[in-house]
């Protein structure tokens, strides 16, 4: 088995993966977003909302970075992988949904 097929059954792997989790998440994390800043939705203690909201934000950067590493593999390196922003994007988000629960909690 040479080194080539190896390479592209990764690329494959990642392809496949990437978009996979990246579609999932997306759709998980978009309507939170839009449930989290849509005028018309009213949630008692404003700690829920700000969780919500925090909760898709850190979903969409999950998507957005996973999509992004799909199609670096589809590209086979043509576009550059995610820098740190949306690795610090998602982290600070669910930080703050985190605080956000433990707030309503207590």
């Amino acid at each position: 088995m040479d080194t080539r097929s190896i390479a592209t059954v990764q690329r494959n792997r990642r392809m496949i993966w990437g978009g996979g989790v990246g579609i999932s998440l997306g759709l998980i994390g978009l309507p939170l977003v839009l449930i989290g800043v849509w005028p018309g939705v009213d949630h008692s203690p404003w700690d829920a909302n700000t969780m919500i909201l925090a909760t898709g934000v850190a979903l969409c950067a999950a998507s957005y970075i996973s999509g992004r590493i799909a199609v670096v593999a589809a590209t086979n390196g043509r576009v550059s992988p995610p820098t740190r922003r949306p690795y610090l994007v998602a982290g600070i988000s669910l930080a703050i949904a985190v605080l956000s629960l433990l707030l309503v909690l207590s």
